[in-house]
């Protein structure tokens, strides 16, 4: 999975404004787009990543062109490998004690709280979730020991202070094997039953 030196959110209220970002911040400068679209709520998402000057251009120039529309965005200029790895869709198992979960109104605000966590505590992120099936919200899930999956629940708060985007955050000790079974394999509802996780036997 290729990594990027830095990642640029952009989240708007507006489909047709959303595309005309777009197209404006790959004119701007050489950024790849390695998301766009529409997701749950109507909402507009264009993810981008390249060199940390490309990316900055590019989004100051999304910024300028999405005015009013702008929901909510995120540049990050040193983005960690492993938020790169998840928002592009890798999932990992749990392998520790407890987790961590951080749910928000907005998919740049998790974003740059999953960033700011995962360097700041020693936890692994088991999942990001963007929008899609979860009514346009971004969800972080952090498997770790206790006390750094503690830590990174502090510092993600403490980067969203002020922001009205924290619609909840779940710290579960001793995370029950069962369930980690369920988060294993999905954690969307509709993908697990205990019959498929069994191989075909209830």
């Amino acid at each position: 999975m290729k990594k990027y030196p830095a990642l640029a959110l952009i989240e708007l209220s507006a489909i047709s404004t959303g595309i005309l970002t777009g197209d404006a911040m790959v004119k701007t400068a050489p950024v790849s787009v390695l998301k766009s679209g529409t997701v749950h709520d109507g909402k507009y998402l264009i993810l981008v990543g390249g060199s940390v000057a490309s990316v900055e251009e590019a989004f100051k120039k999304g910024l300028a062109i999405g005015g009013d529309q702008i929901i909510d965005s995120v540049f990050l200029p040193d983005v960690h490998p492993q938020v790169n790895d998840a928002i592009l869709g890798k999932r990992l198992t749990c392998t520790e004690e407890s987790l961590g979960i951080i749910e928000t109104s907005s998919v740049a605000a998790v974003i740059n709280a999953a960033d700011a966590a995962i360097k700041g505590a020693h936890v692994k992120i088991v999942e990001i979730r963007l929008a899609d099936d979860i009514g346009g919200k971004g969800l972080v899930i952090f498997n770790g020991k206790i006390e750094e999956v503690e830590e990174a629940i502090s510092i993600s708060k403490s980067v969203r202070n002020g922001q009205h985007v924290t619609l909840n955050d779940t710290l579960i000790p001793n995370f029950h094997s069962e369930m980690a079974k369920q988060l294993d394999h999905s954690s969307i509802f509709e993908k697990n039953n205990l019959e498929k996780l069994n191989g075909g036997e209830v």
